[in-house]
């Protein structure tokens, strides 16, 4: 049932959850990370570094933006703990990328140039928008080869900055403006070995940026290096550009082997990649690609092997959580589960699951519609229209909404509903009209998925008339 279905688009993305156990479909235990004070995070034995710029200007961060701090604390946002919560606070927090804040997340944010300075960074990149009161937290892992018993922290804001250094608050100034350069600074020792900085940024409203680093004697310190992971205290370190390019260029040539055909091959050095470049920015892709291999949940050509596929799914969800492909990679293992294992049951668990990993995900929507068309096949009828009534009105932006409006006259049709069936097509109908003309006019992609909608539609209410 539900022909309709396959033209449903996929939409958005965004990252994973932290430290809780959830028993997912398949029966494996997968480390889910929720709110960040549940339990200390895990360090990491290796971790990427990322050079300063040649000023000793910080650019890489672990940041995580907006965060709101009580109305109270209006006008005085830096007496604020926003990261307060089971026990974590400003001072002992160890963010890992994908722990959440707030229902926000830390990820990992490399920041570009400005109109305002070379090493000016706005941190509206964070969040991907403007906002305004509220707060934004810059994290990193600071690895100093020798003591620093003389450093200086020098930094700007816009607006309100604090500064905490291994866990010890060395700088707060409350104050509503534009930055200049080393406007704030403070003594900040750095010891030999791994040290902990936090900065906390107010945002009023305007421009949101930040700049910093260290200076020794009056010249700025370029010798220290950062990771955006919390290391143990002896982690090894791999210089990030150089791991990256060794990692690309072997998911390359995956990528070549896979476009001739030699999937066996192409899967092997995917599973390579895994294994030697797991803290790359590919590894999550290679992950995802070497499970499409051995299972492709579009038809397309692959291994036929969905309990290995399935497999490969939850090791990418477990490692690479925080990653905007573990969205993907979950609704991924709920077709696998359906189509090639035949388990509807696991494959409602794993829809079921996805809203309590990403809430905020514009994918959740699609998982609610999957979820609610399996329900309706199995002859859930009454589920299956609740859980697409509940896709509409919780995200009435997404482009499942229209899937969910015609979802719900084709389950109604199955039931043998054939009044409310034609009304709901005739309201399908009338919205997927409105669409194709005015809210996709100019976008010919939308207005095709559209017209294929309307289609399927005339047939349907022709059907009932």
């Amino acid at each position: 049932m539900n022909k309709f279905h396959g033209y449903s688009k996929s939409l958005g993305f965004f990252a994973f959850s932290t430290f809780r156990l959830l028993l997912l479909t398949t029966g494996v235990l997968l480390p889910i990370r929720g709110e960040c004070g549940e339990k200390k995070p895990q360090n990491f034995k290796e971790v990427l570094v990322y050079p300063l710029l040649s000023d000793g200007s910080m650019m890489h961060w672990l940041a995580i933006s907006p965060l709101r701090f009580n109305v109270s604390f209006l006008g005085d946002s830096m007496s604020a703990d926003v990261l307060k919560q089971a026990g974590v606070t400003e001072r002992t927090v160890r963010p890992r990328a994908g722990d959440i804040v707030q229902g926000q997340r830390w990820h990992k944010v490399h920041l570009a140039p400005t109109t305002c300075g070379p090493t000016m960074g706005s941190l509206f990149q964070v969040a991907g928008r403007g906002f305004d009161y509220a707060i934004t937290c810059c994290q990193v892992y600071i690895y100093s080869p020798r003591n620093r018993p003389n450093a200086i922290f020098a930094g700007s804001s816009d607006d309100a900055l604090k500064v905490i250094l291994n866990g010890k608050k060395i700088w707060s100034n409350q104050i509503q403006r534009s930055p200049s350069y080393d406007s704030d600074q403070a003594p900040a020792p750095l010891k030999k070995g791994w040290n902990s900085l936090l900065l906390v940024v107010d945002q009023v409203w305007g421009g949101h940026l930040v700049c910093a680093r260290f200076l020794d004697g009056g010249e700025p310190v370029k010798d220290i290096e950062v990771s955006l992971d919390p290391p143990t205290k002896n982690a090894r370190r791999y210089p990030a550009a150089v791991y990256n390019q060794a990692a690309a260029e072997l998911m390359r040539s995956a990528d070549k082997l896979r476009l001739d055909g030699k999937l066996p091959e192409a899967s092997a050095v995917c599973g390579k990649v895994l294994a030697k470049y797991r803290l790359s920015d590919v590894a999550p892709r290679a992950a995802h690609t070497r499970a499409t291999i051995l299972y492709d949940v579009t038809g397309g050509k692959s291994l036929g092997k969905p309990a290995a596929a399935a497999k490969a799914l939850e090791a990418l969800l477990a490692q690479y959580g925080q990653d905007l492909l573990a969205e993907y990679a979950l609704l991924d293992l709920g077709k696998i589960q359906e189509q090639g294992l035949k388990d509807p049951a696991r494959a409602r668990a794993t829809y079921r699951s996805f809203e309590r990993l990403y809430p905020r995900s514009s994918l959740a929507a699609k998982a609610l519609v999957e979820l609610a068309r399996l329900l309706a096949e199995q002859r859930k009828f009454e589920e299956a229209i609740l859980t697409y009534r509940k896709a509409i009105g919780k995200y009435p932006k997404s482009d499942e909404v229209m899937t969910a409006t015609v979802g719900i006259g084709d389950t109604y049709r199955e039931a043998g509903a054939g009044e409310k069936a034609l009304k709901q097509y005739e309201k399908a109908d009338a919205m997927a009209r409105d669409w194709h003309d005015n809210k996709y006019g100019v976008d010919v992609g939308k207005q095709a998925w559209l017209r294929g909608i309307i289609d399927y539609l005339r047939k349907r209410l022709a059907a009932l008339r």
